[in-house]
């Protein structure tokens, strides 16, 4: 578990020099599990591949205090549908490993410790400058359970104190 943990965070660095400070963010979101009622909390970042595509590494958990308690680790490639730049809405698919805790108390005779699935599904943002509020919808392939996140990302290259950005516009944090 480790080994994937490290592999994933060097997914989530990897391209940040070879990126401009615009093209890549970091963020938090709430995760809601629609068919077990639970809430967690997750950590996402994004990069820009083009105009079109962006990857999103992704970690979520789910604390003891939900009947299921569980951590997801994976990457979503992503497709942006729109052609708008301050608004996206984007369709997403990617791998993910899951660590359940509590496997043991399930009815699920295919419940282990360690499960591998694809999530696809979709999501909105809007581009504010430094802040880009999304809220998205993953359906995991194997269990078919379906999760809805909202969260935000920052882009602290898009954050200029003091003078306006590149792409003329000033993060409304300064």
């Amino acid at each position: 578990m480790n080994r994937i943990f490290l592999y994933l965070l060097l997914i989530f660095v990897s391209e940040i020099k070879a990126q401009s400070y615009r093209d890549w963010g970091v963020g938090i979101e709430n995760v809601y599990n629609i068919p077990i009622k639970g809430v967690g909390f997750g950590l996402r970042s994004h990069f820009n591949l083009s105009n079109k595509w962006f990857l999103s590494p992704q970690f979520s958990f789910y604390p003891s205090w939900n009947k299921v308690s569980e951590s997801y680790y994976g990457a979503n490639i992503n497709y942006n549908l729109t052609s708008e730049k301050k608004w996206g809405l984007y369709i997403s698919l990617g791998p993910y490993y899951n660590h359940w805790s509590n496997h043991s108390v399930s009815s699920f005779s295919e419940a282990k410790l360690v499960n591998f699935s694809i999530e696809l599904g979709g999501g909105i943002y809007r581009d504010a400058g430094c802040f880009r509020p999304f809220f998205e919808y993953l359906a995991n392939a194997k269990w078919w359970e379906s999760n809805l996140s909202a969260g935000v990302n920052v882009f602290f290259g898009a954050c200029v104190s003091g003078e306006r950005g590149r792409d003329g516009y000033k993060c409304p944090a300064y």
